[in-house]
């Protein structure tokens, strides 16, 4: 199980001051607070945290702004789960496990990935925390990922969500 968390602005603020102050991230501040958690209750299997700072964010997010820049960005995106799914694959290419292991890899970075499926079509609905470019970025990379095994639809595509068709060949 992953355990999300959003911090309202006062809390992120709190935050980004107190690692300032400490020379640190804010994720090792956060991750300090569950690994106290972690040896006096034995919460957790494993700890990890990580902060999308939303000046990297919006940075990264002014570089694709054109349609041939969000080609490069989902590109390597599909790439980076491609070498993900073959590691962990064990030799199995099928669909069902490159879906599995594509869902878990956005699971890994924060994306909450529902699916549906009816006979040969699969629906995933998807939510995040950024705007319709990163919707945009992810429904490219996955159309990559399964256009020799697949045909991609979009359904939605809206700030923070999107919803695909996936339809095996």
């Amino acid at each position: 199980m992953t355990i999300s968390v959003r911090l309202d602005k006062k809390i992120e603020n709190d935050l980004r001051k107190d690692a300032d102050i400490q020379n640190k991230t804010m994720s090792d501040i956060v991750n300090e607070a569950l690994e106290k958690y972690y040896t006096e209750y034995k919460y957790f299997d494993s700890i990890n945290a990580h902060h999308l700072d939303p000046v990297v964010l919006e940075a990264f997010f002014s570089l694709v702004d054109t349609p041939e820049k969000a080609e490069m960005v989902s590109t390597a995106g599909a790439t980076m789960i491609e070498k993900f799914a073959t590691y962990f694959s064990q030799g199995d290419d099928s669909f069902d496990t490159k879906m599995k292991l594509t869902i878990k890899f956005l699971h890994q970075n924060g994306i909450e990935v529902n699916q549906k499926q009816i006979g040969d079509e699969l629906t995933l609905s998807a939510i995040h925390h950024h705007g319709e470019i990163f919707s945009n970025l992810l429904i490219g990379l996955i159309t990559k990922l399964f256009v020799k095994s697949s045909t991609v639809k979009t359904i939605t595509v809206k700030d923070g969500t999107f919803s695909i068709s996936i339809i095996t060949k």
